[in-house]
């Protein structure tokens, strides 16, 4: 089996966006749970888990560090959105309006021609705005960071913003769409229980010491985790 090709569109965006969503997503390999499995875990749980993953750090135009929004964090991308190999998955965080309002054309191109390719798009607090900035959101429901949706409405109307949920999940499951950082964790925790099961998501989230959330907010009872060792 092909491994699974998730990029993570690189910019100054606040580092919770994509990191705490990575560790969810890790977390639920097969090669994380296997790690665990001497620690306590039962036998043969990572054999239901995530399989091989390769993660794409993508820079608009070089392989330089991108300084994040975040306490000077720096990360170094892997490719750029012309290098960019094919993918299955793509992870937008949100970053500054301003970079918003000046989106970099080739990001903006990128966006146009990658949204036909990946299975998902996934975008955690004003990550749906750089979507909606390329016009890839035009006439669909989503959410943002729920303190910015009312600029988003002004600057960006045609998308259908909304602040009901704390994630949108869009006809056809294209665009999952979060609001704050932490939402977006708790929606990359249910895409890990829809698509690869509540036992795997149980254990992974254990190993966290995460209980995520639903799209009200309210707590998730998931089985209570039985060490074995």
């Amino acid at each position: 089996m092909a491994s699974i090709q998730f990029g993570i569109l690189l910019f100054p965006f606040q580092l919770s966006d994509c990191a705490m969503p990575l560790d969810i997503i890790f977390s639920s390999t097969k090669r994380a749970l296997a790690s665990m499995e001497g620690a306590g875990f039962p036998a043969g749980i990572s054999e239901r888990g995530i399989p091989e993953i390769q993660f794409h750090y993508i820079a608009a135009t070089s392989l330089d560090p991108v300084r994040l929004y975040t306490a000077g964090f720096t990360t170094l991308p892997t490719t750029t959105v012309a290098d960019c190999p094919k993918l299955d998955y793509l992870l937008i965080g949100g970053p500054e309006t301003s970079y918003i309002q000046n989106l970099p054309s080739e990001v903006s191109r990128f966006l146009q021609e990658r949204v036909t390719e990946v299975t998902t798009i996934f975008t955690t607090c004003t990550g749906a705005m750089v979507l909606a900035a390329a016009g890839v959101l035009d006439g669909i429901e989503a959410t943002t960071n729920h303190g910015a949706v009312p600029l988003a409405q002004q600057l960006l109307p045609k998308v259908k913003w909304t602040r009901e949920k704390q994630w949108v999940v869009s006809e056809g499951g294209k665009f999952w769409t979060a609001g704050g950082a932490c939402a977006g964790m708790d929606m990359f925790a249910h895409w890990v229980m829809g698509k690869y099961g509540v036992d795997v998501a149980t254990y992974a989230f254990a190993a966290l010491d995460y209980s995520p959330r639903g799209q009200d907010k309210q707590l998730v009872q998931l089985p209570s985790v039985k060490w074995t060792a």
